[in-house]
């Protein structure tokens, strides 16, 4: 492989796995996404702005760099956002991929293709089947659920009628520096950042603290999209996961002690959520037998370094 593109290259994703690729690899990377910028910029890399649900400027954006492979991060990431928007959800998750599917088809390029899809696929499952494998029949609980398994379905059809090489991971739970204060982590840490600076009241807001999820770092979840690019098998789902589910309201315990400040947690009606998933927690067995893969990043560290990027933002 030499040349891949990554969709949705202006993410937050897509900033740890640039620099995955770069320092990892020798591959030239393209990149797609819609601001004016991606998110990490690397020597070499060549960047354009572009919407994926235009189909004839993404095909003559393939056409132009016809890569070997494509990283497919581009989406509407917010199971929140999704009950409010339900629509720009499934045209850009589920037309924009058909968009990008469909050019590659019809330019003729036999390049091996990475979803990135969800753990939000499985739905509510009861706490005596866990942890969850790739097995598990898929009971999507939100618009971005189902538009995920859209995703993955659609992406797995294109391998079984074409004979292409489409890998589909299924992520947990994540969180790492960069990541957009809608997410639990990142928004406990940017508030408590926001209190230790005095530009607002010591009160946190919190949604649903009794959820239990399997978080890992973005670092180790973009070296698990490298290893699958390069080791997976042709038409495989993999689970992205450490296997261990943690309370939110331990990590906003663990935060809270790595402030010295005086904070109140206040409960927030607003950030609770339908359809809210009580337990959810992985099995990545064929991921680490196939590819080699672990978990190395701690969740006292991955917490601590959002706290930090929070820290040197507000």
């Amino acid at each position: 492989m030499k040349t891949v593109l990554v969709t949705g290259a202006d993410g937050f994703v897509a900033s740890h796995l640039i620099s995955e690729i770069a320092a990892q690899t020798d591959w030239r990377i393209f990149g797609l996404g819609l601001k004016e910028g991606p998110s990490r910029e690397v020597p070499g890399m060549e960047y354009r702005v572009a919407d994926l649900t235009d189909y004839e400027l993404v095909r003559e954006l393939l056409d132009l760099w016809r890569p070997d492979g494509v990283f497919h991060l581009a989406a509407q990431p917010s199971v929140a956002l999704s009950w409010d928007d339900p629509w720009s959800t499934y045209r850009v998750n589920m037309f924009g991929q058909l968009n990008l599917l469909e050019a590659l088809r019809r330019l003729g390029l036999q390049a091996s293709v990475h979803i990135a899809c969800s753990s939000e696929e499985y739905g509510k499952v009861p706490p005596e089947k866990m942890p969850l494998g790739e097995e598990m029949p898929f009971d999507p609980c939100s618009h971005y659920a189902v538009s995920k398994v859209g995703q993955e379905v659609m992406g797995l059809m294109y391998h079984r009628a074409f004979g292409w090489r489409v890998l589909v991971t299924r992520g947990f739970n994540q969180a790492g520096p960069g990541q957009a204060p809608d997410f639990v982590v990142s928004s406990f840490a940017r508030q408590i950042a926001c209190i230790e600076a005095g530009t607002c009241e010591p009160v946190i807001m919190v949604g649903n603290l009794e959820a239990w999820r399997d978080f890992t770092d973005v670092r180790d979840t973009v070296r698990a999209y490298r290893l699958v690019m390069e080791k997976g098998r042709a038409g495989a789902s993999y689970n992205v996961c450490t296997g261990k589910a943690r309370k939110v309201a331990e990590l906003l315990e663990i935060l809270l002690g790595l402030s010295g400040a005086g904070i109140e947690v206040r409960s927030d009606e607003a950030r609770q959520r339908p359809s809210d998933i009580p337990l959810l927690v992985g099995d990545s067995a064929p991921l680490r037998e196939e590819t080699g893969w672990e978990p190395l990043i701690p969740l006292e560290r991955t917490l601590a370094d959002v706290l930090d990027y929070w820290r040197e933002r507000v």
